[in-house]
This record gives structure tokens, sequence and C-alpha cells, in this order.
């Protein structure tokens, strides 16, 4: 049972169905759209070069010029035919800012601008590069769908930011922390978690495919993507028990969940089971996304549903807001009630974003124990905390259902409840995801961490805006570092705390906790857990135990220093141009004191505490995302090495 996802072949250009589809409902939008896709053709294009660089797909010859910068050179397979890549800066992590034109030449003085994505690929392809990489082709589709969902993105950018700092004005505020402070209290339905999630623009900031959406339609993007203020009306499925398997934390399924904070749907499934002649309850909900329910459940679903063994309730839809993952949602108007994970069928960077059995029953089992770490560690209480996945649920197939037709339909069909990381904040305090510190902010048109460390300097009075940086940026690590090394390095525990899944929560501008959500991609060392809490049996198809604690750290590195605070570091070192080092050895401060209370641990066995030297070696592993695409390895981690910058080795 194969995914339902359309191809852009010859048959299907998503490039004229985003015109043809503009043209006929927001023609207004027709020209920032065209001038918005030279912009994100030049973006994908570097990032995809950046990838191919980082990742080491292809052998690369540096040549010094003049003064300080770089040409890359790769090298095609005419001996005189090649691809010049002006540098004018090389980062700690192998970042890098393309300084001019990216220039395909060859001896005989024949050269052309290389000015989107598709066309260098294509050069690339026609010089062997098909020959190393199965997947080629498909990555075209992707790279392409990419492009055109980011100039869709950066065009309603645009005309949302007027409404938003015509608001500002308004409300009489400068800056986006007061902004959306002075928005909650006028309006206590205001979610400013929602807002930050609904302005990080960019998506993924190291994968060029980070706006694809293979099987989403321009209609669909516009109407359910983040960016786009998306508010999706959830459908409650009602399933018989005879095809659910659920897990819960504690005493509440999802159906207990989703009835107790929804009395509509109470009420629906109470009729409509009536109206049937069916017993309530016999059946649980399962929440689906629209889009899944139109395009997935009613297709691969129809025996179920014509049985009454899947009963929608279509007359009591949910309220959400579509967060930065886009298929995870929360509630509209409301910041108490659950966040909901739904299943999509649709490709989104590297892979289709369904909800897999073992994360529904994972999902609960890891909160507990992580619950019972924050309860009895201060070290880990004092500033991060986990997103509880409260309740996970899946269709069951029977027994006569074939291996794969299985999966698909367990997969298709499932949701994570998870607890709302606003309902325990104070009047004062602000959520947000970390992904939108290195977005630009419309009340200020800086990036937010830009604004938030500029706003610093401004009311601590330093003399420079390094200094300002640099104790900025020791204060977040300061908060974001204690518990997951912790976590790591006493309980076995390593989590994706990257940008996306990270809430950060400020108070007056400075950074108080982290909040962690999303519990998959994870890897737990049970040697070293066991020392403190039993764990539940846990289903392994996603490889989440290890013996290796090279693992635990690998997962650190591409989560916290590759895909969090060095993204955030080279952003603030492009846009203030301060020096990185410095920046990073706020970091290495910070972690040295943190292994220097662990040592002071009498609980913590001696031999955990040399993750310190394995965390500081000269180099550290970096998820080779677009490396996994190509070979059609994305659920399988594949590394390189890249210059580590905790390493006293690294300093630039």
């Amino acid at each position: 049972m194969k995914a339902n996802i359309k191809e852009e072949d010859g048959t299907y250009d998503y490039a004229s169905e985003v015109v043809t589809y503009l043209q006929k409902e927001y023609p207004h939008f027709i020209k920032p759209y065209k001038n918005n896709l030279n912009v994100a053709e030049k973006v994908i294009l570097n990032q995809l070069i950046q990838a191919i660089l980082r990742e080491q797909l292809m052998k690369v010859e540096w040549l010094n010029k003049k003064d300080s910068d770089l040409t890359a050179i790769i090298k095609l397979n005419g001996e005189d035919e090649r691809i010049e890549i002006p540098i004018s800066k090389v980062y700690t992590l192998s970042h890098i800012d393309i300084a001019g034109d990216i220039v395909y030449a060859n001896n005989s003085d024949h050269k052309k601008v290389m000015s989107n994505p598709s066309q260098f690929l294509s050069l690339l392809t026609d010089n062997g590069f098909a020959t190393t990489f199965d997947h080629i082709d498909q990555f075209f589709k992707e790279i392409t769908n990419s492009t055109h969902n980011y100039a869709l993105a950066l065009t309603i950018a645009e005309d949302r930011k007027m409404n938003v700092q015509k608001e500002a004005k308004q409300l009489e505020v400068n800056n986006t922390m007061n902004y959306v402070l002075e928005k909650r209290r006028q309006n206590a339905s205001f979610s400013p978690l929602v807002f930050f999630e609904q302005w990080v623009i960019q998506g993924h900031t190291i994968h060029p495919c980070s706006r694809t959406r293979l099987g989403l339609s321009p209609r669909d993007v516009t109407q359910y993507a983040p960016e786009w203020s998306g508010e999706p009306n959830v459908i409650p499925v009602a399933v018989h028990q005879k095809f659910c398997q659920m897990t819960k934390l504690e005493n509440r399924s999802a159906t207990n969940i989703l009835l107790e904070e929804y009395p509509e749907v109470s009420n629906q499934l109470k009729t409509v089971m009536d109206n049937k002649k069916l017993n309530l309850n016999d059946y649980e909900l399962i929440p689906v996304h629209p889009w899944q329910f139109e395009n997935t459940i009613k297709s691969y679903y129809k025996d179920h549903l014509d049985n009454n063994w899947i009963v929608p309730l279509e007359g009591s839809t949910i309220e959400t807001a579509a967060l930065v993952s886009f298929r995870s949602l929360a509630p509209l108007g409301d910041q108490t009630k659950h966040h909901i994970k739904t299943a999509m069928n649709v490709q989104m960077t590297s892979a289709i974003r369904t909800v897999s059995a073992a994360s529904t029953r994972n999902g609960p089992k890891i909160s507990s124990v992580l619950q019972t770490i924050t309860a009895n560690d201060s070290l880990i209480n004092s500033s991060l905390r986990f997103m509880s996945e409260e309740a996970g649920i899946h269709f069951e197939p029977d027994s006569s259902v074939g291996a794969e037709d299985r999966y698909f339909l367990q997969k298709n069909l499932a949701s994570i409840i998870r607890e709302n990381p606003e309902a325990s904040l104070t009047n004062e305090e602000i959520a947000l995801p970390a992904a939108a510190l290195i977005n630009e902010s419309p009340v200020s048109n800086h990036l937010l961490m830009e604004e938030l460390i500029m706003n610093y300097a401004r009311n601590n009075k330093f003399t420079s805006i390094s200094e300002a940086a640099e104790d900025y940026i020791g204060k977040y690590a300061s908060v974001l570092f204690p518990g997951v090394i912790t976590l790591i390095t006493k309980y076995g525990i390593s989590m994706e705390v990257h940008l996306q899944n990270c809430v950060c929560v400020f108070q007056d501008g400075l950074p108080e906790r982290m909040i962690v959500r999303d519990n998959g991609g994870i890897r737990i060392m049970n040697e070293r857990l066991s020392h403190f809490i039993d764990l539940e049996e846990v289903d392994g198809s996603t490889n989440l135990m290890t013996e290796n604690a090279q693992e635990l750290l690998d997962v650190f590195y591409h989560a916290l220093i590759h895909n969090h605070l060095g993204e955030v570091i080279v952003a603030l070192s492009r846009k203030l141009q301060i020096n990185e080092a410095k920046l990073w050895q706020s970091v290495r401060n910070t972690i040295e004191e943190i292994y220097a209370s662990l040592t002071r641990d009498s609980s913590i066995p001696r031999d955990n505490l040399k993750d310190k030297e394995l965390m500081m070696s000269p180099e550290s592993s970096m998820k080779a995302l677009v490396k996994m695409r190509l070979t059609d390895k994305f659920t399988e981690n594949a590394y390189v090495d890249i210059a580590n910058p905790l390493s006293l080795t690294n300093e630039v």
C-alpha cells in the first residue's frame, strides 16, 4: 500500500500549478511571488551547495584568492569543466558565506551563472552525480517543490508583516516581546506560542528541502501551513476498540482527554452512535488532520468506514492552529487544552509525516520516565521540562492484513496527545519555539535573537554588542545545557533538542527554562538509566535503545550543536559581525561548570564522566541529511565529522 503522493513528472508541474492557483485565488500575489521566487531559488541553491560541501558529497578543491577569500572548485567529468563557488567566510561548523555568483566555467573561458538549484543539480547529474546516488530524480522534485513553497511563504510573510507592524504601532510597542505580551493582555485567547510558531518562515535551516510538501497542492499549503496561519479543523474519528491500540501516561486515554476538553465532541459522539445504533463504549477517538481524512482515510480505510468500524464525527470538528512541524496542532484560542500530533501522508523535508505505531506506544512510557527524573533531580528540574506525551493511539488492522499494509494502516491513522506548554506559564512568561530565534521578527525586522541581544545590551548598558552577545549566549547555554547534559551523562537519555523540538520560556527578555517536545529520535542507554529507574518495555523498532555512549553524543552533537546553538551562533556572527569563537567560549564555560557539578554527584558512575572528554573532542558528528535522502536512507542516521566548536583546538 504505497503513499498517496503526487509526483512531479511530465504530467504534473508544481511550478505551473502554483501560478495557476495564485492567478485564480490571489492575483495580487503574482508579482511579489515571482520576485520572491528569485530569492527562494538563491537561498535554496546556497543551502544545497552548503550541504554538498559540509557533508562531503563531492570532491572539492579549495583555492585561495586575494585577501582571505576562498573559491571552492567542484571539478566535473571533463577535465576543463568546473563549478566555481566564491566564499567570503567559513565558520567553525563549516557553514559558508557565498560571496557572489556561482559559475560554471571551462578552460575556453566559457562561463555561465548558476541561478537556481535545479540548474545546478542538472549540471552535476550530467557529469556523473546521479551515478553516485540512486534517488537524484526524486530529489529534483523535492528541491523544486521546496523552492516554490518557500517563495509562497515569503510572499504571504510580506503581507502578514504589514498587518503586524500596523498593529504594533497602534499598541505603541517597539519590540516583539512587548507586542505579544500586550496582545495577550488585551485578548486572553491570544497564544504567543502559536504566533511565533507561525512566523518561522524558512523552516529547517540546514536542509535545502526545508519547504518540501510533496502530496499537497498549493491550495492545501495556503489552507493548512503554519506560515499561512493555518487553522485545520481536526476531525475526531471513532474507531472500534478491536482495531485500536492505546498507551497512556496515567489513567486518561486519548478519548478521555478529548471528550473532557471538547464537550461538543462528546455530544456529537453520543448522537452519531445513537443514530447508527452503536455502543459508544466500544469506540475510541483518534483525531485526524482534515487533509489526511480527505486524501488517505476515505480511500484506504473504506471498508472499515462502510462497516462502521470507523465512524468520523464530521459534525463536531476541533479548531486548531498549525505549529512549525505542520502536522502538530495547538488548540485554537486556548492555552490549556492539549496539543495534538496528527498523521499526514505527505513528504516534508525527507520523510513522510505519519505517526508510527512505535511512537504511540513509546511516547507515554518515555514521558513517565522523564516525569520521574524531573521530580527527583533538581539540576534538571531547575531549567528543563518535557512536554509529556500523555496518550498515544493508533489503528491496528486484523491479523489477515499483510506486513506492508499493516504498517501503512497503523501509521496513517494514529495520534499522540501532548500537554500544552503554555498551560503552566505566569502572566509575564512567553513560550516560543527555538526555531523562531533565528527567524526575522515581523515587529522589528531583526532576527528575534538579534533583537533580544540588542535590547539586553541597551537595558544593561553594555558598551559593546559583542560583549552583550557573549553574556547573553552564556545565559542561554546555562538554561539549555545543564538538564540536557545531566540527562545524558547521569541517566543515559539523549533527546533531539533541536530548534524545532525545543520550546523556550522567556521572561523580561531572558531565557528561564527549556521545554523539550517530541520523544522521537532519542537514544536511551539502559546501562545508565537502570541505576535510577526501571524502564518499562518499549518498542525497539525505532532503534531508541543503545549500548554505546557515542550514540548518545551523536544525537547531542546533531541536535544541540549543529541544529540548535550552532545555527543561533552563526546567525548572530553574520548579523552582528561578532567573533563566533567568543560565543562558543561562553558555551564551553557553561559545560565546564556542569561537569564540575556532576563530578560532585556520587550517584553517577565515574566512567560516565568521560562524556566530557568525548563532548569536547576535536570532531563532532553531524547528521548528513542530504546524503541520507539521496541514498533513500532517511530513517537510518548517517554522520560526517565536522570540527567541534566545543574543542579548544578549533577556536577561530
